[in-house]
């Protein structure tokens, strides 16, 4: 990993001008010389900044949880989302014949995030005893890389539990026989981290690095994933590797946490909720963003929206892996009410399913005769005349279809609905194209709202219906205040956590660190399909004897089709069951895709049954895997 990592400093200094760069050749450079260069110790530290893989991968999270379906049956996200992770397939797992190296994908990070830890260690190490950087720079380095270091282990915890802390920098012939260390121990080593970043960083610094307030961002977020019921549950109150050691005073340190961050904005002015929902996606300049993952078209950071591109045509090019589903759109309330369309009073009209929601819902989600980039998503079945709606709900049929030029092709979207988000509509980009979008780690909203979670488990309900509500006042989405209490106040956070902060990587660790998931994630995989009836080829963009139907994906049946007509889809919202009756002509595969399984073991990940081989069976394996 080492001689990887000096390649990549290599490769980044290729534009350099620096005369040291100038004198020796970029494949001559040794471990001295990049420790003893200014411009070398940059771009060091700079490969350390991608310890986590780019959020646009084939793995994206959102499949994994109730969020979305990834419609390619072979990969490690469905593995994931069916509750089949073991710890012998978690590294490479195999399905349709070939193999698939979950290494690169947001979850599995195990090895990926050691490999980077070693050179931070190195790094640390080093500065102890440099003389021969610039002061400043050294300084500014030092905390980036204290603050990577927390960063990396945040996530090896929020994913495993308790994890071995590694400070020394081992050599290749080093006795290497790590244990894991306690949930409790993990969190206070990283929060030693970030106080030791602090002191070398300053609140301001070049876009896309590092500085104090992004210190205080991961300190609210990794105080409230100690704080969750998953790590600090009273019933299990013993502190371990899987857990901590239960204290209701965890939450009261999360509360200040999060208000040391929220502080910044509301106080010092430092940070402002976007005029528009999308601005922390596409305005480098955003005053909501905290710390993002910067994407330029010259940069060779290429952000992989061939996941939430849509097949038009030929125009595109998309493979429309992330599909939202259609819980997903069911939790956007309606925006004049404030409601879920399924409420007494809310004003959905099931003639026009997808109007007046919540308006992140259209800058999120495309939906059938939406619009992503001026191409109309028509995702229709066209039946041939005379086929009635007897023989549709019988399946005695199957669809022609007609293309309707700049719409979205049939089949190019298996739950019916696009992911929007991510995608600058006035500059839409191709698989494997740059882009000059942004992925945020880090933004005001999730401060406000990790700050009223933590406020309401503290008992100060006004102070959460507050920061909710600061989030629902956007300017551009101005929802209606929240106004419960007690329980079902809790339930409005989980929704506005749900729909805010949709696709960024939350809604997995969310339902795992409230123990909600297996509610959550073993429902349906619902989506939806407009049938049309004797087409009028004359006027394709009208809506003509439109049958709105719900398919529900079935695993046990190798991805195929088959309907089943009276589905009803039954919730629960504010301590009240639901039953949505889509009707008489309604479709749907009635069985679960996702799977939570029982044993709980999904809670965690699992670790690599190579690791536990490697360390002698000193590092010990999660609940419910063998």
């Amino acid at each position: 990993m080492k001689k990887i990592l000096y390649i990549l400093t290599a490769l980044t200094l290729l534009a350099c001008s620096d005369d040291f760069l100038d004198k020796k050749p970029l494949d001559k450079l040794s471990e001295e010389d990049v420790f003893n260069n200014d411009a070398l110790a940059e771009a060091y530290v700079n490969a350390l900044y991608v310890v986590l893989p780019d959020p646009f991968t084939e793995g994206n999270i959102g499949c994994c949880s109730d969020e979305g379906f990834f419609r390619y049956g072979g990969t490690s996200t469905n593995y994931i989302a069916r509750g089949q992770m073991t710890p012998d397939n978690i590294m490479y797992m195999e399905e349709g014949g070939s193999a698939h190296n979950t290494r690169t994908t947001f979850l599995n990070i195990w090895n990926r995030a050691y490999e980077f830890i070693r050179n931070m260690n190195d790094f640390l190490v080093r500065m102890e005893t440099n003389t021969t950087l610039s002061e400043d720079v050294r300084t500014r380095l030092t905390g980036e890389v204290y603050f990577l270091r927390a960063w990396a282990y945040t996530n090896l915890v929020q994913r495993y539990g308790g994890v071995p802390i590694i400070k020394k920098v081992y050599g290749m012939n080093d006795e290497f026989n790590a244990t894991r260390d306690k949930f409790d121990d993990c969190v206070d080593f990283i929060l030693e981290d970030l106080a030791e970043a602090k002191k070398y960083l300053s609140e301001t610094s070049v876009l896309g690095r590092v500085n104090s307030d992004v210190c205080l961002a991961l300190e609210s977020r990794i105080t409230l994933i100690a704080a969750s019921p998953l790590f600090n549950d009273p019933e299990n109150p013993t502190g371990s590797i899987f857990r901590g050691q239960y204290s209701a005073d965890k939450w009261d340190r999360a509360r200040q946490a999060a208000k040391a961050i929220v502080d910044r904005a509301d106080v010092d002015g430092a940070y402002a909720l976007g005029a528009t929902y999308d601005d922390y996606w596409k305005n480098i300049n955003s005053d909501e963003v905290i710390w993002a993952k910067y994407f330029t078209t010259t940069s060779g950071n290429k952000a992989q929206l061939f996941y939430a591109l849509i097949d038009y045509e030929e125009t595109l090019n998309g493979w429309s892996s992330m599909e939202p589903t259609e819980a997903m759109v069911l939790d956007y309330e309606m925006a004049a009410t404030g409601k879920k369309i399924f409420e007494e009073g809310s004003g959905y009209d099931p003639a026009n399913p997808w109007e007046g929601r919540d308006p992140r819902f259209y800058k999120s989600i495309g939906h059938p005769y939406g619009e992503i980039c001026g191409y109309k998503l028509d995702n229709a079945f066209y039946y041939a005349a005379g086929v009635t709606e007897a023989d549709f709900a019988a399946g005695k049929t199957a669809p022609s279809y007609e293309s309707k030029g700049k719409h979205m092709i049939n089949e190019s979207t298996t739950t019916g609905y696009a992911l929007r988000k991510w995608i600058i509509e006035d500059a839409p980009v191709t698989e494997n194209e740059n882009t000059t979008l942004m992925y945020p780690w880090f933004r005001l909203a999730e401060m406000y709202l990790n700050y009223a979670e933590a406020a309401y488990m503290c008992g100060d309900e006004e102070t959460c219906r507050q920061y909710i509500n600061k989030v629902r006042d956007r300017a551009d989405v101005k929802m209606p205040p929240v106004t419960e209490s007690g329980s079902a106040l809790f339930d409005r956070l989980v929704n506005e956590r749900r729909i805010e902060l949709a696709f960024e990587a939350f809604r997995y660790f969310d339902l795992r660190r409230w123990k909600l998931a297996p509610f959550y994630e073993n429902i349906p995989m619902a989506g939806t399909r407009l049938m049309v009836l004797t087409p009028d080829a004359a006027k394709p963009d009208e809506k003509q004897n439109l049958i709105r139907t719900v398919r529900v994906y079935d695993a046990s049946k190798n991805d195929k089709s088959y309907y089943t007509p009276n589905m009803v889809y039954e919730y629960e919202w504010l301590g009240k069951k639901y039953r949505i009756d889509y009707g008489d002509c309604l479709s749907a595969f009635m069985a679960p895709q996702k799977n939570f399984p029982e044993n709980g073991s999904h809670y965690l990940m699992p670790i690599g049954r190579n690791e536990i081989t490697k360390s002698q069976n000193s590092i010990e394996q999660n609940p419910g895997y063998i």
